[in-house]
């Protein structure tokens, strides 16, 4: 048997870590949850133990799992799901379920391996450090061992591993008790394999729920029209000109309506632009009236990505639930992912039918003082902000409405980035409102702005809840 280099166990352990960060990323940009993701490095008498039982000439090329990774999903859709991912973004040099080949009295292991040897040439993910120990690990052994199972599948296999494989009682039984036993695994293997369909029929009921059976797919020609819509309220809201798609201006917008996620790279910003405009959205203010229609609160719980993300995929996740299919169809071909368009309807998925247009969609203004062409008209989270900042001043003067950093008489109180209108009031004067806002953070200023409005009867309603009122 070959001499191996003992040397290379001093890094193996951090390889093991740098796929295990991998692909828990590559799952989460896919919107696939998985119960776990655990990598581990084989021991070095581990190692030994293998290469002497199989007499391997080339130990470093013929053990294929030095390192070795399993992952466990909730689902067979999942599983499957992630099967994909990883065909479509590394070498596969072996593709297979054990359990296939398995006699019928042994039947109920039911896990895919796969062994890569490195990401494929056209993946141009940019996610293995170069000069890491991942990519030394693929010049260096001759494959990495992948496990995926389902958490049902994973419960027959670690007690049958447990109880018969590696049982010492099993073995010290008569034939015709381990006959028995074999027989009660098969029925355990019939009783996983009914778990594994119930849990994908839960996920089919909870994707499809009957209350909403009405699809909220888009036309193109409906997708247009948002963008029209979008265009018209940002082209009479007043004097300024729109802000265009850019990736400095985009940058901005996604910093205040993301401030937790990770800021993306000058590429993904160009991308984050593409995406945009590919929805017929010419400027900030068009996209913000776009997406203040939709509970981004809510995608951000459907789509439940297990690491942190960037602020583009934020957006990107909130533009699939604005426009649904269309989106798809649009923007599919966008970005260097040749699997895109497949990641989008797995993602979209997760928010059919789940984000409501009409429940989130906007805000009404009502009370005695509420104009009448204004009363009952949905309005977005931004136009009901300037609109209740032009009640309040019309009605008790433009510096009972100032609020710091968001709402002043004038404009240079305010920060570029709030990108503010100014509201022509009825006396001639005017008030410069901040328009760069989350739905959350519209809701307190209208809140802020009606505390202290005395003498007016004005109230602000979202779906039935009281935004803000100054009763």
């Amino acid at each position: 048997m070959a001499i191996v280099e003992y040397r290379n166990w001093d890094w193996l352990p951090e390889a093991a870590i740098e796929v295990e960060r991998y692909l828990k990323r590559l799952l989460a940009e896919a919107a696939v949850t998985a119960h776990s993701v655990s990598a581990r490095a084989k021991s070095i008498t581990s190692f030994q133990d293998k290469c002497y039982r199989k007499n391997y000439l080339d130990p470093l090329q013929d053990v294929t799992d030095t390192v070795a990774v399993r992952i466990i999903t909730y689902s067979v859709t999942d599983r499957e799901r992630a099967i994909k991912l990883i065909q479509d973004r590394f070498q596969v040099q072996e593709d297979h379920n054990p359990g296939d080949t398995k006699p019928s009295d042994r039947r109920g292991y039911d896990c895919q391996h796969l062994i890569i040897s490195g990401e494929n040439s056209t993946s141009n993910s940019g996610w293995m450090i170069v000069g890491g120990r991942l990519s030394q690990y693929f010049t260096t052994f001759g494959g990495l061992e992948i496990q995926i199972r389902t958490v049902a599948a994973h419960a027959w296999a670690e007690f049958e591993h447990s109880r018969r494989y590696k049982g010492q009682p099993y073995q010290a039984i008569s034939d015709q008790d381990r006959k028995t036993i074999n027989q009660l695994f098969g029925a355990a293997s019939d009783a996983r394999r009914a778990l594994d369909e119930t849990f994908v029929a839960i996920d089919m009921v909870l994707a499809n729920p009957s209350s909403s059976l009405a699809s909220t797919a888009r036309s193109d020609e409906g997708l247009q029209h948002d963008a029209i819509a979008g265009r018209q309220a940002t082209e009479t809201d007043g004097p300024d000109s729109p802000t265009p798609v850019e990736p400095s201006t985009l940058m901005d917008y996604l910093a205040e309506r993301f401030p937790n996620d990770e800021e993306a790279s000058e590429r993904g910003m160009q991308f984050a632009c593409d995406l945009v405009i590919a929805c017929g959205l010419d400027s900030i203010e068009a996209l913000s009236e776009a997406l203040d229609t939709i509970d981004g609160d809510q995608v951000r719980r459907l789509m439940d990505t297990t690491t942190s993300v960037t602020r583009v995929r934020r957006l990107d996740d909130e533009l699939l639930a604005k426009f649904g299919e269309s989106f798809i169809e649009n923007t599919g071909a966008l970005g260097s992912f040749a699997k895109r368009s497949q990641q989008l309807e797995w993602r979209y998925d997760r928010v059919r039918d789940k984000v409501s247009t009409v429940k989130y969609r906007a805000y009404a203004l009502g009370g005695t003082d509420c104009p009448e062409e204004l009363s009952d008209i949905p309005l977005p989270a931004a136009r009901a902000v300037r609109e209740v900042a032009r009640l309040v001043g019309q009605n008790n003067g433009p510096d009972t409405a100032y609020v710091a950093d968001a709402v002043s008489e004038s404009r240079d109180d305010l920060l570029a980035s709030t990108r503010a209108k100014e509201v022509q009031l009825d006396n001639g004067r005017s008030l410069w409102v901040a328009t760069n806002l989350s739905r959350k953070s519209s809701e307190v200023l209208m809140k802020r702005l009606l505390e202290n409005a005395d003498g007016l009867d004005l109230r602000v309603m979202n779906n039935e809840r009281e935004v803000a009122s100054t009763s």
